[in-house]
């Protein structure tokens, strides 16, 4: 591995592990130290990922989306599959999976300019998106499962809460994993600058 991927994957260890919380603060006006310091290390990423736009043999591929990324999408329709009863209860897909196909169209194009920011507004749009879908079913779903709203409506915090943090984690530009912002683009190459 070379040194700069070596920092790389360090810098994001750091990230995981020291800041858990750090997405909670990014509603303030006032940034703390990590946020400054992710901030700081994505707009790098980003500048990274603007040359890959800029190149003229790179091209940006026609929008795909997998759903809810990560595997949720995934996992749930093999839950259902392998669980007749989950299936009836909960379809095949996740009810709220097409605020995860709003929030791919976003992060395909990975745009640059501001791009923090608007991967930040993004995410935290994914994250409104499943708690407003929450809301509007929690009667049907409380009813459906003779469970209270306010658990249904504390569960889908948790949920809108865990995806959040999730993309803020795993969707950074140039990370090589397949739901990263610009994942329409080509891969961002390793320098060593």
């Amino acid at each position: 591995m070379k040194l700069i991927g070596q920092k790389y994957l360090l810098a994001f260890l750091l990230i995981a592990f020291l800041a858990p919380g750090i997405y909670v603060y990014a509603e303030s006006e006032q940034e703390n130290i990590i946020l400054k310091m992710n901030r700081d290390l994505e707009e790098w990423n980003l500048n990274r990922l603007s040359a890959v736009q800029s190149n003229p043999e790179s091209k940006l591929i026609e929008f795909t989306t997998d759903g809810c990324s990560g595997g949720l999408s995934d996992a749930w329709k093999g839950f259902a599959n392998v669980f007749p009863e989950f299936k009836q209860h909960f379809n095949e897909r996740p009810p709220w999976e097409s605020c995860c196909v709003i929030h791919d169209r976003a992060y395909w194009k990975g745009e640059t300019v501001n791009g923090f920011d608007a991967r930040l507004l993004a995410d935290k749009a994914l994250r409104q998106c499943v708690l407003d879908y929450g809301a509007k079913n929690s009667k049907r779903l409380s009813e459906k499962f003779n469970i209270s709203e306010e658990k249904i409506l504390t569960q889908f915090k948790l949920t809108s809460t865990l995806m959040y943090r999730a993309v803020r984690l795993g969707g950074k530009p140039c990370s090589y994993l397949p739901w990263r912002w610009g994942y329409g683009w080509p891969n961002c190459e390793l320098t060593s600058d």
